[in-house]
């Protein structure tokens, strides 16, 4: 991986396109072993945003499945993982999807934070009978999450609440979600991105 990422960043330069591309990495599940461990933060160094799931970061460092469900050991193997730096000058982001705990984002230049997924046990009990098939919902978080990066001008947290409303769209059915148009509203599952968002931010004291 590190390879591509190079021969990525050498491919635009003979382009002559200078800017950086935002990377976001997302690590195969079979290649997190302990012993790929030492290669796998030599490409995060490298990327703008490390992004494993629980699981996928736990068994970096030969944890068992149980741990990854512990809130405080993802927090303290993201620690390792950022610490070792991420991006270039170490400014990078890891973002960790840790399903029904929501994401915990953390950045050298931020406060750690975790974020609910959009549907969670304290929400309204109708959202309940939303949750079909999580399958998809990663890839969908960072999709929205790139979406985000972009609109927010860099701001990883808010970026990250993209990142959850996308995936909530991926767990309310088996497949796609719905697309439909509402005049010139784009709608999913007849429901606006833009509302779930706005309502998903405001549930967010870190955002008052």
């Amino acid at each position: 991986m590190k390879t591509r990422v190079l021969n990525l960043l050498a491919l635009r330069e003979q382009e002559g396109i200078l800017d950086r591309p935002l990377i976001i990495w997302e690590p195969a599940p079979l290649s997190c072993k302990p012993e790929n461990l030492e290669a796998c933060l030599e490409t995060a160094a490298l990327v703008d945003v490390f992004t494993p799931n629980h699981l996928e970061l736990t068994a970096f460092f030969q944890q068992s499945p149980v741990a990854s469900s512990d809130r405080s050991e993802i927090e303290k193997l993201g620690s390792k993982v950022l610490a070792s730096g991420i991006g270039p000058e170490g400014k990078g982001a890891v973002v960790i999807r840790a399903g029904e705990n929501g994401c915990f984002v953390q950045s050298r230049n931020i406060t750690s934070q975790w974020l609910p997924p959009f549907y969670t046990a304290d929400v309204a009990k109708e959202y309940a009978s939303k949750v079909v098939d999580p399958t998809g919902a990663g890839n969908a978080f960072l999709g929205g999450y790139a979406i985000g990066y972009l609109q927010r001008m860099g701001n990883i947290l808010e970026a990250a609440c993209y990142g959850s409303v996308a995936a909530s769209f991926a767990l309310e059915q088996v497949g796609m979600p719905e697309k439909s148009n509402e005049r010139d509203e784009e709608l999913w599952n007849g429901a606006s991105v833009g509302q779930r968002l706005h309502q998903y931010m405001a549930r967010q004291e870190w955002l008052q």
